[in-house]
């Protein structure tokens, strides 16, 4: 029969940063949401997609330890009934492993609110353990408030689902925070987090479109205190990004990840137009 010890005793799938785009904005991503990792920041986000897209991010080592192993995958389809998406998360190595499937959907009202649901499969395996599988339900919200203002919300495991026969808890995790955009080359995003397990944490996040083919990010946060960077290099279907993230106990950590968008350049840049025209 499956149990944990104690030696596992903290909060299973912890709310981690997929995307080295995300990750060089310090994971500020709620409020703004605007790809197809929207599924693991905020399923409403979805609802800005108007074209098909997929993405993948791998981090071998996360601060040099292979233990902290994290890939991930994601796929977002629109349709005139909203956008359905679907992602896979691991994490891990051979004798801990996370595996976490999604079903998503967003949609939109009136191209002004935006709401989305996750449907989650959690499915964890300890060696000489066993492994077990459990059930949640992520949902988010967002608004354009103006035409310059986003507002954006996230509730990870609303449903408080445990895993095992001991009973584990799944991370439970809420987050808001708005997206301020002046210029159609620039954003800055601010947000709280709290895990119910833990103290509130801030970040925020910049980004800026130097030209199509260039973004620059940067990023800093709370409990505990990190730092990031990243540019991203947009290449017509194609985006590569690449991030780096310091903390005050572990050190420096390099991600890279790979978007797809069949919309091209102009599809990456759909959620900026949409957020001027919905005001126009």
């Amino acid at each position: 029969m499956f149990f944990l010890s104690s030696g596992f005793a903290a909060a299973q799938f912890e709310n981690t940063d997929v995307g080295a785009r995300q990750t060089g904005m310090n994971g500020a991503f709620t409020s703004l949401a605007d790809n197809s990792t929207a599924i693991f920041y905020n399923p409403a986000g979805l609802g800005q997609m108007k074209n098909r897209e997929f993405s993948l991010f791998y981090n071998p080592a996360p601060y040099g330890l292979t233990d902290l192993s994290t890939a991930a995958l994601t796929y977002a389809e629109p349709s005139k009934y909203g956008t359905f998406g679907a992602a896979f998360k691991t994490y891990g190595f051979d004798l801990y492993r996370e595996n976490n499937f999604i079903v998503s959907y967003g949609n939109n009202y009136k191209n002004r609110i935006f709401y989305g649901l996750n449907l989650n499969l959690y499915n964890l395996n300890i060696q000489n353990y066993g492994s077990a599988t459990s059930f949640g339900v992520d949902i988010g919200a967002m608004a354009y408030l103006a035409k310059f203002l986003q507002w954006g919300f996230f509730g990870k495991n609303i449903t408080g689902s445990k895993i095992g026969a001991s009973k584990e808890e799944i991370a439970q995790v809420y987050r808001t925070g708005f997206t301020y955009q002046p210029l159609d080359y620039f954003r800055f995003v601010a947000e709280i987090e709290k895990d119910i397990k833990y103290p509130v944490s801030v970040i925020g996040g910049i980004e800026y479109n130097i030209i199509d083919f260039l973004d620059l990010r940067a990023g800093v946060g709370s409990q505990p205190t990190n730092f990031s960077a990243g540019i991203g290099i947009n290449y017509s279907l194609f985006s590569f990004d690449y991030s780096m993230r310091k903390t005050e106990d572990l050190g420096f950590t390099h991600l890279g990840s790979i978007t797809v968008n069949f919309g091209g350049i102009s599809g990456k840049k759909s959620s900026r137009e949409q957020l001027r025209k919905a005001f126009d």
